[in-house]
């Protein structure tokens, strides 16, 4: 009966996301604004009491909308002094990280997000030759939508 109980109490405690799925072309015309960026800092802050992490990205290239050579972008979750809050399908970035990424308009703290959260995220590698292929990260979050689906 115990542990029947702990499995009750662990599942009313876990939350989905569910998120529109985007193709490429949705991505695209989605986006405010898409660029090809490099992660400089990664900073976890409190904002009205939960964890944000703050990143700053150097653009390098502009491929739709507008950017300054500095892009600041504000994300919920993180781990601050302990308190860690997650959120399911929310990218994660790493200072050094090239990215391309598919930005929305800038939300109430003046901040874009990535559209569809990690999927507006698409990582930058680089062989020896110096050619760039992107990976798109599978998200954790439920797509809705899917063709096929």
């Amino acid at each position: 009966m115990l542990p029947l109980l702990i499995l009750l109490f662990l599942c009313g405690a876990l939350q989905a996301t569910t998120l529109v799925r985007y193709d490429l072309e949705g991505l695209t015309r989605t986006a405010a604004c898409v660029l090809v960026g490099t992660c400089k800092e990664s900073q976890t802050e409190l904002i009205a009491g939960q964890p944000y992490t703050r990143l700053i990205f150097e653009v390098g290239e502009v491929v739709k909308g507008q950017a300054s050579s500095r892009l600041e972008v504000c994300l919920p979750g993180g781990e601050y002094q302990g308190k860690r809050l997650h959120l399911a399908g929310m990218p994660q970035f790493a200072p050094g990280e090239e990215v391309v990424l598919f930005l929305t308009e800038p939300d109430r703290l003046g901040h874009p997000w990535p559209v569809g959260l990690g999927q507006g995220k698409f990582r930058v590698q680089r062989d020896p030759a110096a050619k760039r292929r992107v990976f798109q990260d599978a998200t954790e979050a439920q797509l809705y939508g899917a063709r096929g689906a």
